[in-house]
């Protein structure tokens, strides 16, 4: 006997007010734990000159966490399916995605 079939759930997505603009982001971090992926969207801020403990001279690229988002580890393989989708289809309709540094 098969199992019965439920019918797909459309979605409402509801974005509030104070986030419908959204942050920009031109960088991030990924970190786990057992139970959590956290993604951390960064902004690099202008860098600052300075010395290391010994005395040498360092530049510290200084980043502020604009938006942390965590997500269970059954979910973050769904999501990166969901932007290789996203950015084959991005590149089919726009052309060629240039790599940062190129």
């Amino acid at each position: 006997m098969s199992e019965p079939t439920v019918p797909p759930t459309d979605v409402e997505v509801i974005v509030p007010e104070a986030m419908s603009a959204g942050v920009y982001a031109n960088g991030f971090t990924c970190w786990y734990n057992r139970t959590d992926f956290t993604l951390d969207l960064l902004v690099y801020l202008p860098t600052d000159q300075g010395v290391d403990d010994a005395g040498r001279p360092v530049v510290r690229q200084p980043a502020q966490v604009v938006s942390r988002v965590k997500f269970p580890p059954a979910m973050i393989f769904r999501l990166m399916q969901i932007l290789n989708d996203s950015m084959s289809n991005y590149e089919h309709q726009f052309g060629p995605i240039v790599h940062l540094g190129e």
